[in-house]
């Protein structure tokens, strides 16, 4: 069963958050926990230390957890049952840090509302809980029904999110594609089906990492629907992936991961799961 967080602010992007993930939890059976951190120093001038302190600090987790409860409860009747929300205080980043690693979670769950500007999501690539984070991410863009799912990859190293990727699925009825992006400052889209040309291609299109991705789905009992190969600009590409309820990538480690795959990341609204191996 997959151990997941999901981190609940008292907001549109957390309810989105929570109700996608609920829908992937009534497929999969996975064992969900909402949390939420409160920040004291977010919240305006601290009134001293000691005992004070203490007990403002208890006043605003108090407020909040009425806040997030009232949440989850809205959103609760599509959910599994859930446990009580976990409340904590401090800096967010360690609390999460601490809590994911502690419970030994799967899968790590945020509500990201989509925006044209990427700048947002490329600093929540390079924060210090992306970067150090044990778990799988997965950012909820915006609510859809999860009918299917598109596996991005560039090389060898895309390949690595598959195995993460069955685990958190296993049990849900989706279709899956596999998309080689071959990125291009100007393009067009080129891509073909599993037994019938849909677009003009040249032969030895459909290469080896589509293949060694096939017989890794396969070896699972998982059918893949379509191989596609695109090549074209990050913009251009994310277009064709709008209509896609879940679309999976593989999440490196490095300090500055910015480059093609990264843009067309942040331009698409489709939840994103983002793979640890």
């Amino acid at each position: 069963m997959i151990k997941t967080l999901i981190y609940i602010n008292a907001d549109l992007a957390s309810s989105i958050a929570l109700r996608y993930t609920c829908q992937l939890a009534n497929l999969t059976g996975m064992l969900l926990q909402t949390m939420h951190v409160v920040e004291p120093d977010l919240e305006g001038h601290s009134p001293g230390t000691g005992w004070v302190r203490r007990t403002w600090e208890k006043g605003l987790l108090e407020t909040a957890q009425a806040e997030i409860s009232r949440l989850i409860n809205a959103e609760g009747a599509a959910c599994p049952p859930l446990a009580p929300p976990k409340m904590s205080i401090g800096v967010r980043e360690d609390e999460l840090l601490r809590e994911l690693e502690e419970g030994s979670y799967d899968l790590f769950v945020e509500g990201l509302l989509h925006s044209y500007d990427p700048s947002y999501f490329y600093r929540k690539l390079r924060s210090r809980l992306f970067r150090e984070i044990p778990s799988s991410i997965l950012l909820v863009k915006n609510l859809v029904n999860l009918r299917s799912a598109v596996l991005l990859l560039e090389d060898d190293l895309t390949l690595r999110p598959i195995s993460s990727f069955l685990k958190i699925i296993d049990g849900a009825e989706m279709d899956i594609d596999l998309l080689h992006c071959r990125f291009q400052r100007r393009g067009r889209l080129r891509f073909e089906g599993n037994g019938e040309s849909k677009a003009p291609s040249r032969p030895g299109e459909l290469d080896d990492i589509l293949s060694s991705a096939e017989e890794m789905l396969a070896g699972e009992g998982k059918a893949v629907r379509e191989r596609l190969v695109a090549q074209d600009t990050p913009a251009k590409i994310s277009e064709y992936l709008e209509d896609y309820s879940l679309v999976v990538s593989f999440l490196p480690r490095q300090k500055a991961f910015k480059g093609p795959l990264t843009d067309l990341l942040a331009r698409i609204p489709s939840a994103i799961l983002l793979c640890r191996q």
